[in-house]
This record gives structure tokens, sequence and C-alpha cells, in this order.
């Protein structure tokens, strides 16, 4: 079993629960397009916007996607995307923050971030570039 959180944007639990492996691969459960952490096993985490589970039958991953993004401008520099497959026998917990998509005015940043913390490393980004011309 393992451990499935979904936060609001200002990081507050909205449930916290245990959930079979076969949740996943019978998508009984969902973070589709949600800015997701993925921790396995050893401790090691990963982190992006969640897409379908790779069900292949002979390797079922949860899949994450990371944007190719400007982070001097904040859009999107092409239509190319990086695909991390995470096989789900080593997920020990999966992490998920509720209306983090791009479509409902998130940033797309490849960060698990939550509200303020969002906004100060936006502001960073940007004192950073400007800081960098001077």
């Amino acid at each position: 079993m393992l451990i499935l959180t979904r936060y609001k944007l200002n990081g507050e639990v909205i449930e916290s629960r245990f959930i079979n492996i076969s949740e996943i691969t019978k998508k009984k459960y969902s973070c589709l397009g949600q800015m997701t952490r993925v921790t396995i096993n050893d401790g090691r985490t990963y982190e992006g916007f969640a897409r379908e589970p790779y069900l292949s039958g002979e390797g079922n991953s949860l899949t994450l996607e990371l944007y190719d993004i400007d982070y001097e401008t904040f859009h999107l520099r092409s239509d190319e995307m990086t695909t991390i497959f995470i096989p789900v026998d080593i997920v020990a917990k999966i992490e998920a923050i509720s209306h983090s998509n791009p479509r409902w005015g998130r940033p797309p940043i490849n960060e698990f971030l939550f509200g303020q913390d969002l906004k100060q490393r936006i502001l960073d980004l940007r004192n950073n570039k400007s800081s960098s011309k001077n």
C-alpha cells in the first residue's frame, strides 16, 4: 500500500489515505494534469505534472511530465515535454496539488510548490533575471 495525499493550492490537506497499487492500475484514482510529487521506496522524489499511468501489463508506471519553460518569461519555449516513468511497485507516496494545472492559472513551473512559496519562487527568478542584466 502507498499513501495518496491531495492538497489545496495553499498547502492545506484535502485528503490523505492509503491506496492499493490496483487503484492505480485500474485507474480508480487520478491526479491527471496536477502538479505531483512521487516518493519512491528509497526516499528519492520526482516532481512534475501527472499524466495517465502507463499500463503495459509488463511494467506499469506512473508518468510525470515537465514543461520546456523559459524561466525568464514563464512561457513555454516549445511543445516538447520530458516524461518521467516511475514503476508503480516502487512508489511509497503520491502527493498532488489540486487545481495546479496551468490551465487554471498556475504558472507552468516544474516545481512542487504551494501558493505563497510559488509566488516567492517566481519573484526570486525574476529578481535574478533583472540583477543579471545589470
